[in-house]
Parts: C-alpha cells; sequence; structure tokens
C-alpha cells in the first residue's frame, strides 16, 4: 500500500472515531480528483482562501488534490463516513443511489449558461431538491461547480448525428448519460475523467465524452482530434462536507464556511462560460483539434434520438425526477 493512501486511511479511521478532531485543530481536509491547476482544483483553492481570510485563520484547509487520497466515486462514502471532511464529486456518482442526481446529465435538459444559473439560486426549487437529496446520503452540500457543457471526441472524423453513434463504444460519465447512449446507438463505458487519455490512447473506446476546458487541460486533443459541439449535458461537479464536521462547527464558523462557499460558487459561476469559450477557441487556434458546430437541424435530431433518456430518467427517479424536469423547464 503506498505511503500517503495509509496515512489518509489512518487519518481517516481517527476522523471516523471522533468526528471533532477536524473541528479541533481548526482544519478541513478536502480531496479533490484533479489538480489545483484544474478549474474545479482551482476552485477549492478559492474557498480556501476565503475561509481563511473571513476567518483570520482560525480555519485552515488542507487540499489533496489529484487524487492522492480518493478516487471521484468513492468520495460520497469517504465524506459520509468521515473519512474525510469535504470532497469534490461530480454530481452524476450519487445518481446510483439517487437517481434523481442523474439530472445534470440529462440529454438538452439544459439550453444555455442563464438557464443553469436560475437553477443553481439559492431559492430555486431545482437547487432546493437536489441539495435535499444528497442530504439524504449523510453528505451536505456546500456549494455547486459550473464546469460546463459537455462534448462529444473523436477521431478522424466529427460526430455529427445519432447515426455516427451506432454501434460504437462511448465513454460515459455515469447511468444517466449511459441511457442517453444507448438512445442513440452507442454502447456505453463508465469511466471517470482522470482513466480517458489511456482510453482514448488505447482504443478502450471508440468516442469520447468531456467538457470543452477537459480537451485543453487533460491534453486529450493529443488523442482525441475532432470535437463537437453538442452541449447535450453538463459536468456539474458539487463540494460536500461531512454533516457531523459541519454541525461540529460553531455558528460563527458556520457562516464564514458558508460565505467562502458562496463567494467560491460564484467566483467559478462567472468564469466557466468565459473559460470554456477560451478552450474552444484555443483549439481552433493552435490546430489541435477540429471543432465542428451543428446545425439547428443536426441538434434537432439529437434532440429527437435522445429523448428517452428523459423518460428513463423520470421512471428511475419517480416524482422527484418528473418535478425537477418540469422545474428546469419552466425555467426556459
Amino acid at each position: 500500500m503506498k505511503p500517503y493512501l495509509l496515512a489518509a486511511l489512518l487519518a481517516g479511521s481517527a476522523l471516523a472515531g471522533s468526528t471533532g478532531q477536524a473541528v479541533a485543530d481548526k482544519t478541513l481536509r478536502a480531496t479533490v480528483q484533479v489538480s489545483v491547476d484544474h478549474p474545479i482544483g482551482a476552485n477549492v483553492v478559492t474557498f480556501k482562501e476565503a475561509l481563511e481570510e473571513l476567518s483570520g485563520g482560525e480555519i485552515k484547509v488542507e487540499i489533496y488534490d489529484s487524487a492522492q487520497l480518493f478516487k471521484g466515486s468513492e468520495v460520497p462514502k469517504a465524506v459520509a463516513s468521515g473519512a474525510i471532511d469535504m470532497g469534490v464529486v461530480l454530481a452524476d456518482e450519487y445518481s446510483g443511489t439517487v437517481p434523481a442526481a442523474g439530472i445534470f446529465s440529462e440529454p438538452f435538459l439544459f439550453p444555455s449558461y442563464e438557464v443553469l444559473a436560475k437553477a443553481a439560486a439559492p431559492e430555486s426549487p431545482v437547487r432546493q431538491t437536489f441539495d435535499r437529496l444528497i442530504g439524504e446520503t449523510g453528505t451536505k452540500v456546500l456549494w455547486w461547480q459550473d464546469y460546463g457543457p459537455v462534448q462529444i471526441l473523436s477521431k478522424d472524423h466529427p460526430i455529427r448525428t445519432p447515426a455516427d453513434m451506432k454501434g460504437k463504444l462511448v465513454r460515459a460519465l455515469g447511468k444517466p448519460v449511459g441511457d442517453f447512449i444507448e438512445a442513440v446507438g452507442g454502447t456505453p463505458v463508465v469511466m471517470g475523467g482522470s482513466e480517458q487519455f489511456m482510453a482514448y490512447q488505447r482504443g478502450t473506446v471508440d468516442i469520447g465524452m468531456s467538457g470543452t476546458t477537459a480537451v485543453k487541460s487533460r491534453k486529450l486533443y493529443e488523442v482525441m482530434d475532432h470535437v463537437t459541439m453538442t452541449n447535450h449535458s453538463l459536468a456539474e461537479f458539487i463540494v460536500v462536507i461531512n454533516p457531523a464536521t459541519y454541525d461540529g462547527l460553531s455558528d460563527q464558523e458556520r457562516a464564514w464556511v458558508d460565505e467562502a462557499a458562496h463567494r467560491a460558487e460564484a467566483d467559478l459561476r462567472a468564469k466557466t462560460r468565459q473559460q470554456n469559450e477560451e478552450a474552444a477557441a484555443w483549439l481552433v487556434e493552435t490546430g489541435n483539434a477540429t471543432v465542428t458546430e451543428l446545425t439547428p437541424e443536426e441538434i434537432a435530431q439529437w434532440q429527437k434520438a435522445s429523448a428517452p433518456a428523459i423518460d428513463i430518467f423520470i421512471k428511475d427517479a419517480g416524482a422527484t425526477g418528473q418535478q425537477l424536469v418540469d422545474d428546469i423547464r419552466a425555467l426556459y
């Protein structure tokens, strides 16, 4: 066992045995599966700096980035158990136990950055329902991390229509994305963000999916030279905290944490659109990848072909899933 992993497990055991440990030394430990240079990791640094400033240094934040301690799929249980205080996790990771958590991956449900911003507002029924559902799993949502829309990646030629997906192995972020892939004729292969490069390089899958900025930051253009701007779903991350750790803070400390989380969320949401547009422009300008914009007619084909995926989501998530879909569409 690697030394850092052994240390993490020992630390986790100590935290699980004494939920006041992180509070006693005024240190919150956060696990992140990407580097602090990545927009998602950098956003946790924004939280750290804001919290340490607000608290006058009374609360420190230790960041364990690049999945040093836990993979993204392990974060929900790690935070719920107290093995780590806080963690960044793709919302889809909760969809196995809370089907409605896959809402961000439903195809073409969020047509613009503006609709997502409305859904993420504190008073939004979408936000309140989603955060409550995550809370029922033993973790508390601190803030949402808007990473932007998901695109389709391919080699040698662009994927323009659903017909291009038929019979292909396609990277999926989780079950909701898998339902979309199956609806358009592909076969989903679930894999985490850190696994993409090698999978594309080795041909484990034929077609990829990722955020625009990830194509640049993870250098996916080296193994996938075409990016089709489908904008079909969102890569929405959430930062969760162990409820016992949060409740163990004083009223003042919780206020500092909440304010720092609010600042971090607002900061990233203000930057995300620009970062995604700049990443797409960079791919074009450098010639690292061919970026394909779809016509309205092609988008309509995708919307029609993928509609069954939303029906599956509603069936799996029940009345809550239907309500989320209705509440989001009411924001159009």
